[in-house]
């Protein structure tokens, strides 16, 4: 890698329109009040919020015990992304999305249990 200009490797969300249209129920859980930071609504942005609010129980009572699962395999294939991208190794960081959006799939279907959502103001 040069002094100057630097390689990257990364993931990003392509249509962050898409997040909210495949598992709108979880961005209604992600993203409702309290809101601390005003960031666009990707997957990863979805991921981080889902993890850090399930981890710190500020979730309706009844999302947070039927997203348990869901969340901790979110949050580990979160981290082999991480670790994926750090390496460089592209391969091992696709899979890892695969991972993410498989445990999104999985969440948002456990969210159809739930009476109430938040709604997103």
């Amino acid at each position: 890698m040069g002094r100057t200009l630097q390689v990257r490797v990364s993931a990003w969300t392509f249509d962050p329109a898409e997040v909210e249209k495949r598992w709108p129920r979880l961005v209604a859980l992600s993203f409702s009040p309290p809101v601390l930071l005003n960031q666009e609504r990707g997957v990863l942005e979805l991921t981080d919020n889902l993890v850090d609010r399930h981890s710190i129980a500020v979730l309706p009572k009844d999302a947070q015990a039927i997203l348990t699962e869901p969340v901790k395999r979110l949050a580990a294939a979160r981290e082999r992304l991480t670790a994926a991208l750090a390496a460089w190794d592209p391969r091992a960081a696709n899979t890892a999305t695969d991972d993410i959006e498989e445990a999104l799939d999985d969440a948002e279907v456990e969210t159809r249990k739930l009476t109430s959502v938040p709604t997103l103001d």
